[in-house]
């Protein structure tokens, strides 16, 4: 029995050693596993993970991008553009790009398929072309880019049945993934352009009485008239023929074109002229109050020796040097604005002052072409899709119907 009884013991004891062995197995297993996964953790080495990447990963040679402008732009087949078609050489030279490695065209057959090109771009203000609505067919990698530089107001297509069709915006609201604004403000010390943008930093306006534009002085004594106005569109979303008459009621105002007595055609030198020795006041009022719409109206009366009395949707500090307009919008009622309006014009420093920026800033236009072909070669869009899901919620809620001027 005691002989049974140790072998026993030793039968007993075989198991556990091999259970011994094979846990030692595990734990030293696991060790090396874990000691491999921190050598290559990037708690450690994430200079060593990004190294590895980048010798991986080669930058590629940079491919141009051909974009396609589907429809017309109010009828101009090229967008304003030099030629039908414009290659890197044009972009660089004639519009000056510092991204030019694209191809902008408005011929369909450029390519030989619709789906080869980066983007297609849709002018919004105008319908679908009635031959060629859409494109038959759509690769996954194309931007198909929502364009419109008017006010929402102008858009001639029913967004309700277009979600999820575009990829990109090129408007004049500065949340646009392409802004493309009627003109922008440059730094002539630095040359940068720093207007219009969400957060500017301005130079500030000199103490009253230093630093005045002589020639807004001189030009000042000549003025005898209060302000003009010239419009074609008499029936607005914003009202604004309502507020030029309320201000008529303390002021005067001349209007010109349609909506007025006196007349003055278009790209007559006369009229440019007559604001800068006649008025002391052009108003810039705009046909919709919606986010970031600022048109021509302004940009070029800035070019004159006027003050511009503005009235529109926009944040104009994102657009102006300080001191450099008279927003309406700032006052409660007609009868304010107008007694603002003889404060300045009857006080040459203070009319005067009001040209200071010139000293410091020039208007400039630069192609929203170049900011897309620029889009289209970023990291960002070759790595990331996105659609816009309610094109329609994105671009109308960006208007509205009340101000705070009272007429």
């Amino acid at each position: 029995m005691a002989v049974r009884s140790g072998r026993f013991v030793n039968g007993r004891r075989r198991p556990t050693l091999l259970l011994l062995l094979l846990l030692l197995a595990v734990f030293l297993l696991g060790s090396l596993l874990a000691l491999h996964k921190l050598n290559h953790s990037p708690l450690i080495h994430q200079y060593d993970i990004l190294q590895e990447y980048l010798e991986s990963n080669p930058p590629k040679g940079s491919r141009t991008r051909t974009i396609l402008l589907w429809s017309s732009f109010f009828g101009d087949s090229r967008w304003g553009l030099p030629a039908d078609s414009l290659g890197p050489q044009e972009l660089r030279e004639d519009l000056h790009c510092p991204v030019y490695q694209c191809e902008v065209t408005n011929s369909h057959d450029f390519l030989p398929d619709l789906d080869m090109y980066d983007a297609i771009v849709f002018h919004v203000a105008e319908s679908f072309p009635l031959l060629r609505p859409v494109p038959s067919r759509r690769s996954p990698h194309q931007a198909y880019v929502f364009a419109l530089m008017e006010s929402a107001g102008e858009t001639k297509h029913r967004l309700s049945d277009e979600g999820g069709f575009y990829n990109l915006t090129m408007t004049n609201r500065l949340d646009s993934d392409v802004v493309w604004p009627y003109g922008q403000m440059q730094d002539i010390e630095t040359g940068a352009v720093v207007a219009p943008s969400a957060q500017v930093h301005w130079r500030q306006p000199p103490t009253k009485g230093e630093g005045n534009d002589t020639s807004a002085s001189r030009l000042w004594r000549s003025k005898t008239k209060m302000a003009a106005w010239f419009v074609s569109h008499c029936q607005t979303l914003s009202r604004r023929e309502n507020l030029t008459a309320a201000l008529q009621e303390h002021i005067e105002v001349d209007v010109y074109g349609k909506c007025g007595p006196l007349s003055c055609t278009r790209g007559d030198s006369h009229c440019d002229e007559m604001l800068d020795t006649d008025y002391m006041f052009y108003l810039a009022f705009e046909n919709s109050l919606c986010e970031d719409y600022v048109t021509e109206k302004l940009y070029g009366v800035l070019e004159r020796h006027i003050i511009p009395v503005v009235f529109g949707g926009a944040d104009y500090t994102r657009f102006l040097p300080p001191h450099s307009y008279i927003d309406a919008n700032r006052f409660d009622s007609a009868l304010e604005l107008a007694e603002h309006m003889r404060f300045v014009a009857y006080d040459m420093e203070e009319y005067t002052s009001y040209f200071w920026w010139r000293e410091h800033y020039r208007l400039v236009s630069v192609s929203p072409f170049c900011d897309l072909c620029a889009r289209l070669h970023s990291s960002a869009q070759r790595h990331r899709s996105q659609v816009y899901g309610d094109i329609e919620s994105w671009w109308f809620n960006s208007c509205r119907f009340k101000t705070n001027i009272q007429f």
